[in-house]
């Protein structure tokens, strides 16, 4: 009997040290990565540990960064990079091309492709506005404004899918810290889309000059961000919930919320 405890408790022992080796092998990974580093060697350590970490060991190495002085958004960035490092190390991880045609990810995926090209037109017409002498509600490009407006605006229900189905069980998985980020940009990017809409229902009320300056300034901010918030959703949050996330009630789950509101974005 006390063998075997003590074959039980060397095992554990000999797991719980491989587990620190692991998070401070990735706290070292994210300090280079925290100084710009992104050689091929560094890529390929990104790669190697992405199959072997847990929870568990993200929030060790982030526990040690918060430690040495990084803040907690930095901190968070550099999981988030590592995450992107590793998962995009070949081809394979091309993750629509894997996915299934039915899966609801899919889906999800093809209504980022929409809201990049709203996104590319809403660039556009600020352009196009900028260089107009009157902004009146009447004009061609007006009218184009609050229709990419009101598209952009819907996609607030593709924004509580993930709120409301996908993050929750990220969070009981563990990883809940890694996507904090992504979570707050839902926050900032509701307020400028929602920014963008008042902007465009007050245009009447507002010397030309003025709004032609808010806008501008509403493109510049929405745009980059969006497209970069989106890019990390689909290289890093959906590959990670794909592997991570292996019961089919989520996704059923996840697809009938989907079936219920159809396409964000294309159904008004």
């Amino acid at each position: 009997m006390e063998n075997g405890y003590g074959l039980w408790a060397g095992k554990r022992l000999m797991k719980k040290c491989d587990s620190q080796n692991v998070a401070q092998e990735l706290a070292g990974l994210l300090m280079k990565l925290s100084e710009g580093k992104n050689d091929p060697h560094t890529r390929r350590q990104a790669n190697r540990l992405i199959t072997q970490i847990s929870p568990d060991d993200v929030a060790r190495a982030e526990k040690h960064l918060l430690a040495s002085g990084l803040s907690a958004k930095k901190v968070q960035q550099l999981s988030a990079a590592f995450v992107l490092m590793g998962v995009l190390d070949s081809d394979e991880n091309d993750l629509r091309r894997r996915l299934p045609d039915g899966h609801i990810l899919r889906r999800v995926m093809a209504e980022h492709e929409i809201i990049r090209c709203f996104l590319a037109e809403l660039e556009e017409l600020n352009e196009c506005i900028q260089q107009t002498e009157k902004t009146g509600s009447a004009s061609s490009e007006m009218m184009r404004l609050a229709h990419v407006a009101e598209h952009l605006n819907a996609m607030e229900e593709h924004v509580d899918r993930e709120n409301d189905v996908l993050f929750p069980v990220l969070k009981e998985l563990g990883w809940g810290s890694l996507f904090m980020q992504i979570q707050n940009d839902h926050t900032y990017l509701k307020t400028a889309v929602n920014d963008l809409i008042k902007l465009t229902i007050a245009s009447e009320r507002m010397a030309s000059e003025v709004f032609k300056l808010r806008l501008s300034n509403t493109v510049r901010y929405l745009c980059p961000m969006m497209r970069e918030h989106l890019f990390h959703e689909d290289r890093v949050l959906f590959p990670l919930a794909v592997a991570m996330v292996d019961d089919p009630a989520v996704w059923q789950r996840l697809k009938t919320v989907c079936c219920e509101i159809g396409y964000c974005g294309i159904h008004l």
